[in-house]
């Protein structure tokens, strides 16, 4: 290719020559068209060496040729980073001495993975736990709503073997029943007060009530049996059918129980038959009286 590149261009100049010396001019233009030819041609078999000469391996370079020689920019390279899930914490022990309430947060290999990894925000009642790419995991442990406030400049957190161990100063030396006031409300729901019903047999039939109101299908069909059998072993008026109705009116009186009402012979047998074998310590004996 080197040797047919050479023969044009020394064809080329003896074109030129040739041009200087002639005199006609249809002869003029005729050399004139050739010598164009002539410089095209070089020009492609200069380009064509060109490329064949470059390197074909162009993978450390940012960026590859085209056949006209125009760049065009490689594809930036990705890389294939595992995913990462956020796992919620929904777990943990606690304890308190009289300065601070510990969390006990169990995480297998915590103590192998860099401590900038586990990051925890206190607030004024409020702890934000993170530890980032734990086992392939983000776990969050987030609590907004403690039960009193604490100090967050003066709270910390320890790594120890596959446990987390946060520490909440607290603001008052109090003693904490609860980590969360959540947890205080769900546990301190009110419940209703027999031992304030003038009658026995009122305090046992609110239980009654509330048993019936606040139990599922089966615990209903369970007194409904139990009553049942009851009112047919002891041949009292009225039916389920009162009983059931006073306790949708909202009220369960004595008097709601049946025709005649019901004693306490009549409810011991219904606790009986709803295998409670009876009331127990604290409870009501055949007679209707409390036992000690």
């Amino acid at each position: 290719m080197a040797n047919t590149l050479q023969e044009l261009k020394l064809d080329c100049e003896e074109v030129k020559k040739l041009l200087t010396i002639s005199t006609r001019q249809k002869i003029k233009d005729v050399l004139t068209v050739e010598q164009r030819k002539l410089e095209t041609q070089i020009n492609k078999k200069e380009e064509q060496i060109n490329a064949a000469s470059e390197p074909s391996d162009k993978t450390n370079n940012d960026q590859t040729g085209t056949a006209t020689g125009e760049p065009t920019v490689s594809a930036p390279k990705t890389e294939n980073k595992p995913r990462v899930y956020k796992v919620k914490i929904t777990s943990y022990g606690w304890d308190q001495s009289e300065k601070f309430v510990k969390l006990y947060i169990t995480l297998k290999g915590i103590h192998s993975i860099p401590k900038d990894n586990c990051k925890v925000q206190f607030g004024d009642a409020s702890v934000n736990v993170l530890v980032g790419v734990l086992e392939g995991k983000n776990h969050e442990l987030i609590i907004n709503n403690l039960l009193k406030q604490i100090l967050p400049e003066d709270s910390h957190f320890k790594i120890k073997t596959d446990m987390l161990v946060v520490f909440l100063k607290k603001k008052e030396k109090e003693t904490w029943a609860y980590v969360t006031a959540k947890e205080m409300k769900a546990k301190e729901k009110k419940t209703p007060d027999y031992a304030k019903a003038k009658d026995p047999n009122e305090s046992v039939m609110e239980l009654m009530k509330n048993m019936y109101d606040e139990g599922d299908d089966d615990m209903k069909r369970t007194i409904a049996k139990a009553w049942t059998e009851s009112r047919d072993k002891s041949g009292g008026g009225g039916g389920m059918g009162d009983m059931l109705g006073a306790m949708g009116a909202g009220g369960m009186g004595a008097g709601g129980m049946g025709g005649g009402g019901m004693g306490a012979g009549g409810m011991a047998d219904i606790l009986k038959g709803m295998g409670a074998g009876g009331m127990g310590a604290g409870g009501m004996d055949a007679e209707g009286k409390e036992e000690s």
